[in-house]
């Protein structure tokens, strides 16, 4: 499995990721191509630069320089002209994320919101280049350093404000940070919203075997002459046993809550990519009412925005949150030839060198439905053929 780690020594923005992809051997040439259904009217440049006698790469976008004020349906539909689904399911859940992040700073709704940091082709750019990018070099875990919080002040369209800017601080609440005299921004509200919904952890760099490193160049120079650059480390997660990681668990309790409720809740759970599991435990309250226990499982740097979404689409008044670790196996997804037709299956690899195979459920109540079969007769053949 290969995996990304982010030194952000210096902060990150947008533009430093793709930069740092592109080090790594992203072509700038598919990438151009992979946007032009957007139909932005934009050059994708790259250039090389030496930063305290490190060589790194810088990109840049040529556009108009008045770009048009756009809402957050106006983007989602220019997004929808991207052919991958999970990619642009990805970017519209990191600008619905940003849109929402400025609203609670501003006081106002996500669909008001009317500023250049959404609606600036950059910010398209730099949000759809880094998914492609990443899905180009085949990484399939973001994990990243502990990031810079810079003292200082910096002027936006609302006026002067300190730094980190507000939505900046806002998207880093639950990322680990330590204060630096920089000068300057070091964090983008672009490069704070990608690491608040891309990142698996943060913190030192996790066993591995590093493949190649990348330098992303940021456009301006630090006051304290330190190099503005992140540094990207692709790598190769090659452990063949099973590993530890942080896992938070969020629970609450519900027991005077119209049970209609629980479809639209299960639903949503279901298709939230922040949740990476949630079950319900049917409990006996303390007054004699029967209850459910709902308990979900997040990467530590979501606990919040799950706790906060239980409390207002839930009947209950706090929500518990603690810190475990799970013992994972490595697992991936591969698509298999099945007398049917192409099957998608999760494998995994067990402690012992086996493997053990499991076909996706919808694939198999498709071919069920189409032939008319048993479920259980489908399972068990697909099973065999991994």
């Amino acid at each position: 499995m290969k995996l990304l780690y982010l030194d952000c020594f210096s902060g990150i923005s947008g533009d430093m990721w793709i930069s740092s992809l592109l080090d790594l051997g992203l072509s700038l040439d598919e990438l151009s191509s992979y946007i032009s259904p957007l139909g932005l009217q934009v050059e994708l440049q790259q250039e090389s630069c030496t930063i305290s006698g490190i060589s790194a790469c810088r990109f840049r976008i040529e556009s108009s320089p008045h770009p048009p004020l756009r809402h957050l349906p106006e983007i989602q539909e220019i997004l929808a002209r991207l052919p991958d689904e999970p990619l642009r399911h990805k970017a519209n859940t990191i600008f619905t994320t940003l849109a929402q992040t400025e609203a609670r700073v501003h006081g106002v709704s996500p669909q008001d919101i009317h500023f250049h940091e959404i609606g600036a082709v950059d910010t398209i750019i730099d949000v759809v280049g880094v998914l492609y990018g990443l899905q180009q070099l085949k990484v399939e875990a973001v994990y990243a350093s502990p990031i810079p919080w810079p003292r200082g002040f910096i002027s936006i369209d609302h006026g002067t404000v300190p730094l980190p800017a507000p939505a900046t601080a806002e998207l880093l609440c639950g990322i680990p940070c330590y204060g630096v005299e920089a000068g300057i921004e070091l964090v983008t509200p672009t490069g704070a919203v990608l690491l608040k919904t891309l990142v698996k952890q943060f913190g030192d760099f996790p066993a591995c075997s590093p493949l190649a490193i990348g330098y992303g160049a940021g456009s301006w120079q630090r006051h304290d002459n330190k190099p503005n650059m992140v540094r990207a480390i692709l790598a190769e997660d090659n452990t063949s046993t099973s590993s530890l990681e942080p896992i938070t668990v969020l629970e609450c309790e519900i027991d005077d809550m119209n049970p209609e409720i629980f479809t639209h809740l299960f639903n949503s759970l279901q298709t939230n990519k922040q949740v990476k599991d949630f079950f319900v435990t049917h409990v006996q309250m303390k007054k004699n009412r029967p209850g459910f226990l709902l308990t979900l499982l997040c990467d530590p740097v979501n606990s919040r925005t799950l706790a906060d979404w239980l409390l207002l689409n839930t009947t209950s008044l706090g929500v518990r949150i603690y810190e475990q670790q799970r013992l994972i196996l490595p697992r991936w997804e591969e698509t298999l030839a099945s007398p049917w037709g192409p099957i998608r299956c999760k494998k995994a690899l067990l402690p012992d060198g086996s493997h053990r195979c499991k076909p996706e459920y919808e694939d198999c109540v498709q071919i069920a439905q189409q032939h008319n079969l048993p479920l259980s007769q489908v399972y068990y053949q697909l099973t065999q053929l991994g």
